[in-house]
């Protein structure tokens, strides 16, 4: 009783007024306090009351409906980065594999162990320190690369990123293209790491259903980016998806 008490309270505090102020809907508006997201019905209550503050000559005859309509817009804003964030962290996880196959393999023509390589100690320290905190009984003989990193985290691919720069500087510093439009350089490692860093932080949030302190269009602006370096066509990714669904507003031609 005390929580649906207090998270009731903070939703007056956030509109800026309670049922003496004459509109319908509040009922509802209680009842989804057990239903949604607290986190998100608390900010689309703030931004409703903002709204009703700052635009008095707009009426607003029922305030479940009012909140429920920008709690919705925030819900789907929720799944469209959800769905970005997959697919880019899918296709680092897979060129990271290729990079680090290719070079730090015994013979990248007939092996892929880089992990299990002893030319290569900190890769193989690092892979032992992930198995070994994952608990996982990963067989290294048997194994392959993908698999390897699907142990890893999103922070561990960063750390391998920050500790083998000048494997990835190509794909993520150089000068590049696509379709004849210019693509933005990340051109230092602190440049890139940053960008990977808040994509992380918006990512654990996303994935763990929490709000992001992070603004959308900066995480999709710079995921269409980072996708496009590793040349990843977001048109096929949405192939037999709705875009209309989505609205997705893409900054470059992918026909």
């Amino acid at each position: 009783m005390y929580l649906k008490n207090h998270t009731y309270q903070k939703i007056y505090e956030n509109l800026g007024f309670d049922e003496s102020f004459g509109i319908k809907g509040f009922d509802k508006l209680k009842n989804s306090i057990s239903l949604l997201h607290n986190g998100y019905l608390l900010g689309s209550c703030k931004e409703a009351g903002i709204f009703i503050k700052n635009h008095k000559d707009k009426k607003i005859e029922n305030i479940f409906d009012f909140v429920i309509s920008i709690y919705n817009k925030r819900i789907k804003t929720h799944h469209i980065l959800f769905l970005f964030i997959h697919i880019f962290e899918t296709a680092l996880r897979s060129k990271m594999a290729i990079v680090l196959s290719n070079n730090y393999s015994s013979d990248k023509n007939s092996n892929d162990d880089w992990f299990k390589n002893p030319n290569n100690p900190w890769l193989v320290n690092k892979t032992q320190r992930v198995i070994n905190m994952q608990r996982s009984n990963l067989d290294l003989n048997s194994t392959t690369s993908y698999e390897v990193l699907d142990l890893f985290t999103f922070g561990d691919l960063e750390n391998v990123i920050k500790n083998h720069w000048a494997d990835f500087k190509p794909i993520f510093a150089d000068t590049k293209k696509y379709k004849n439009q210019d693509l933005p350089c990340y051109g230092t490692k602190e440049h890139f790491l940053n960008t990977l860093s808040r994509i992380r932080k918006a990512r654990n949030d996303i994935f763990h259903n929490r709000p992001s302190r992070i603004k959308p269009k900066s995480i999709i602006a710079n995921i269409e980016i980072l996708l496009l370096r590793l040349d990843f066509n977001l048109k096929d990714a949405f192939y037999g998806i709705e875009n209309s669904k989505y609205n997705l507003n893409l900054k470059y031609s992918y026909d």
